[in-house]
């Protein structure tokens, strides 16, 4: 039989479409797989640490008990805010410590100790993710301050890469300089930690009043003064496009994810806009950020849209932004970034004095083709219990999960454990099991692709019955440990499977009593 080209074309459009049904309707909630993440920050004490006078063991207590608290939650990962203002939560390499960490940039915690080496050993202890969250171009929030900026930093010996704009400062995007820089500290911190991702948030450009005249006068790139704002656009989607690179250049399987401000444009500016009303601040007119852009080009593993806004809100409900964002991903993974600070039993907008608002929306969010998690902003609400806020997460999350796997990384998952045993000492039940240990601290990491485990399930069955290792409510724990005290109900029967860090599952194997 012989086929035209147009026979062909009409084919391959079909299996085109049923693998990208496939794939969404595999990121559809399943009781099983779904990113759980909080957002940490640092920046003006906000999350973690409380204060910048706190002792080195302070601050490691008070991490570890948010950690706990979230994984008390369920959650599997934490995004953590390690470069504030250009600034550093590790060890130094091209950029002085916080401000937000010992309130000097010149000071060292005491006694020494590595932020960001300590958090990702502590996470993955847990089995939850971290993904390092830097803002790009933001280096002080007071102008006022500058003085007491390192002698160190790259301000002091490169002036001109700055603006000034209202009370801040900012690199100006439009210098090489600039980009280079931005990409030199991104591959410094990569290859040093042993991170799950790299995270950007939604500070590119400050907005349209920024003075970059000078700038423009020597890196205009031929463009116009009418095209001003496309040149900025061009100048975000080089340094994006080189961050991505670089990541993948040193460590392929970590992911690279940008959580934009809700909007991109509304649709009265734009056909491919979202019927919503967020005049005056935008990505694409005001951040001078193409999100779009880098969905179709596929520069990002994942897109995390800040919907911070109600069920309902005239001029961006949630509904009508949780949409836009699935029809337009171009096939980039979506999670859904949940404003918990919000919720204010004094608010101005009913839909803010009950925490139900943000189970709505979860719930919603899981309906919704495309989306494959959340992530809430911010720790402190809660740690705070915000018009209890915990008991909603609690009967959102009421088991463990996992991450669904994201499109372009490996696939193959480790070895299943060779030994799984149950020892009962002292009234308590010890389950361990063979397995690799995480490093330690800012040890070499192992290649993904060797196929490690890093992470453990376990799951419980009624003697009998055929294990469904789908279900996700016979997972009891996830760990990044090789032994639990767990209790113990003997008409159950326990199994454990091996997960590395990409999430990607052994088959699973039965505890034996010793």
């Amino acid at each position: 039989m012989i086929f035209s080209n147009k026979h062909i074309v009409r084919f391959l459009s079909v299996v085109l479409f049923v693998l990208f049904f496939s794939y969404n309707a595999m990121a559809t909630y399943d009781g099983k797989r779904e990113w759980r993440a909080i957002w940490i920050a640092t920046v003006n004490n906000i999350d973690w640490p409380s204060s910048p006078t706190l002792s080195s063991e302070q601050q490691q207590k008070e991490l570890i008990q948010l950690l706990d608290l979230y994984k008390g939650l369920n959650f599997n990962a934490v995004v953590l805010q390690v470069r504030p203002a250009a600034d550093a939560f590790y060890k130094p390499g091209l950029e002085p410590w916080s401000i937000y960490l010992t309130g000097d940039q010149k000071k060292a915690p005491e006694p020494f100790y590595d932020p960001l080496a300590f958090a990702i050993q502590e996470a993955h202890k847990r089995g939850m993710e971290l993904h390092a969250w830097l803002n790009p171009y933001r280096v002080s929030q007071n102008v006022d301050n500058l003085k007491d900026i390192s002698p160190d930093h790259i301000y002091r010996k490169k002036p001109y890469l700055f603006v000034k704009h209202g009370r801040r400062l900012y690199f100006d995007p439009a210098y090489p300089e600039t980009r280079e820089f931005l990409t030199k500290v991104i591959k410094d911190l990569v290859t040093r930690y042993d991170l799950d991702g790299v995270h950007f948030d939604d500070y590119f450009y400050p907005n349209n009043d920024f003075s970059d005249e000078s700038s423009f006068a020597i890196h205009n790139r031929g463009y116009k003064r009418e095209d001003k704002m496309a040149w900025r656009r061009e100048n975000v989607d080089m340094v994006v496009k080189m961050l991505r690179d670089t990541i993948k250049s040193v460590k392929p399987f970590v992911k690279f994810g940008i959580s934009p401000y809700a909007v991109w444009r509304n649709k009265a500016e734009d056909p491919r806009g979202s019927d919503t009303r967020s005049f005056g601040y935008t990505n694409y007119d005001h951040l001078h950020a193409d999100i779009l852009k880098w969905m179709e080009a596929g520069w990002m593993d994942y897109i995390l849209p800040q919907l911070y806004f109600n069920i309902g809100y005239p001029a961006a409900d949630f509904k009508v932004l949780a949409e836009w964002w699935r029809d337009y991903s171009a096939g980039t993974p979506v999670y859904g970034g949940l404003g918990t600070y919000k919720l204010d039993p004094a608010s101005k907008v009913d839909a803010w004095r009950s925490a139900e608002e943000i189970r709505r929306q979860a719930e919603m969010l899981r309906g919704i083709s495309a989306y494959q998690g959340v992530c809430y902003f911010s720790a402190k609400d809660m740690k705070r219990n915000t018009l209890g806020i915990n008991k909603i997460l609690s009967s959102l999350y009421p088991n463990p999960s996992i991450a669904s796997p994201l499109k372009g990384f490996e696939t193959t998952p480790p070895d299943s454990p060779s030994v799984a045993q149950i020892v009962n000492k002292e009234g308590k039940n010890f389950f361990s099991w063979s397995g690799d240990p995480l490093p330690e601290g800012d040890a070499p990491l192992m290649d993904c692709n060797s196929e490690r485990a890093y992470y453990y399930l376990i799951y419980k069955f009624k003697k009998g019955s055929n294990p469904d290792f789908e279900d996700g409510s016979a997972i009891v724990a996830l760990t990044g440990e090789t032994s639990l005290v767990l209790s113990q109900d003997s008409e159950f029967d326990y199994y454990i499977s091996a997960l590395d860090r990409l999430f990607n599952e052994s088959k699973a194997i039965k505890f034996r009593k010793k």
